[in-house]
């Protein structure tokens, strides 16, 4: 599923940010009605190793997920989907991408898999109508993680996620 567009909701809902009405009520929409990949949950177990879903943003979420082994994430910005809405948004006002997704509230799931479950992860996609995309690798070592544009140039990502105060 795409990351951003309940951020952008909610950015609408409390004036934060300017839109025309159609994309107001487009993002306004998918804060209060997220696509939620419920479906999917059953064939995780086929071929997931971790799964998590992105309530606290991107980062801080896969950052969590992967916390208790000494591993790293290397992500492909381009690689994060995002729907044609946001990214005409994000061209046309140049925005900056990595921090606009990254805000958390997009309740998409987020998992590591083997490379070698490609074929069944393509196959529960199909099934489902889920679009599952590879964003990235998990790598080996701690404090590695690493987030590249589409030059392959690393990138750094100002937005932390939210969090929470209990």
């Amino acid at each position: 599923g795409n990351l951003g567009d309940s951020y952008l909701g909610l950015k609408a809902l409390s004036n934060k940010a300017k839109f025309k009405n159609n994309d107001k009520l487009f993002f306004i929409d998918k804060y209060y009605k997220p696509d939620l990949p419920l479906s999917l949950t059953k064939y995780l177990l086929k071929f997931a190793n971790s799964s998590i879903d992105i309530s606290d943003g991107l980062f801080d979420d896969l950052a969590k997920m992967i916390n208790r082994q000494n591993l790293s994430f290397h992500l492909f910005e381009n690689k994060i989907p995002v729907s044609k809405k946001f990214s005409n948004l994000i061209k046309k006002q140049k925005l900056n991408k990595i921090n606009q997704i990254s805000n958390g509230d997009d309740y998409q799931v987020l998992f590591t898999a083997d490379i070698n479950k490609a074929r069944i992860i393509q196959n529960a996609s199909k099934t489902t109508g889920i679009k599952i995309t590879k964003i990235g690798k998990i790598v080996s070592g701690k404090d590695r993680s690493l987030i590249f544009d589409e030059k392959g140039k690393q990138i750094q990502a100002k937005s932390k996620g939210y969090i929470h105060q209990f």
